[in-house]
């Protein structure tokens, strides 16, 4: 790889983190060109050869909330897939630790959540960017099919609408954290939820 390809990529997550600091700070309204250049401490004109136009700048911005966030469920799944044995059954309570875990790691990157939240709330006008922090995203798709097998190794139900409560739950425990309050434990809230679908 050349050095220019290297340095391009630098300055792209450079701009990228920029950006994510200036709207978790500010808001989307305050995101522009000229604000990035400033937070990284870039010549200005810099964020505009990489990113042309202000929906440019987003997507940027996304596609790295997105990369995190793919690199996240990934690792769960690697948790998962290390910490228990083949063909034993998970205990609920384990589960429960391991998603808390996740929460954990995901809240403690609060510009980043603080951020998705926001232009989650922007992005009514572009739902190709707006998919991609939602469930049409492929970040989605590797998290249901994490969550659906740890329901399958835990002995629990793995209906489509269980993944889909398990998942809305996690990301709702995140945001608390994120935006409501910072020392909230998620562990025996999950816990409380999975030991009540063992039941039914």
């Amino acid at each position: 790889m050349s050095s220019s390809v290297t340095n391009g990529s630098e300055r792209r997550k450079a701009i990228a983190d920029s950006g994510i600091r200036i709207i978790a700070r500010d808001g989307v309204r305050a995101l522009t060109h000229r604000a990035v250049d400033r937070e990284a401490g870039i010549p200005q004109g810099s964020t505009s050869y990489h990113a042309k136009t202000r929906l440019a700048l987003v997507e940027l911005i996304i596609d790295a909330l997105a990369a995190r966030s793919q690199a996240d469920a990934e690792k769960l799944a690697d948790s998962l897939n290390t910490t228990f044995e083949p063909k034993r059954r998970l205990d609920v309570d384990a589960l429960a630790a391991l998603v808390a875990g996740l929460v954990e790691t995901l809240a403690l990157r609060r510009d980043d959540m603080r951020a998705r939240y926001a232009l989650l709330l922007e992005l009514d006008d572009a739902p190709h960017l707006r998919a991609k922090l939602t469930a049409e995203s492929a970040v989605h798709t590797l998290a249901r099919q994490v969550t659906a097998s740890a329901l399958d190794a835990t002995g629990l139900p793995s209906s489509d609408a269980h993944v889909d409560e398990l998942i809305a739950l996690t990301d709702s425990l995140v945001f608390y954290r994120t935006a409501i309050d910072e020392t909230a434990s998620p562990q025996s809230i999950l816990a409380a939820y999975l030991h009540g679908i063992a039941s039914t």
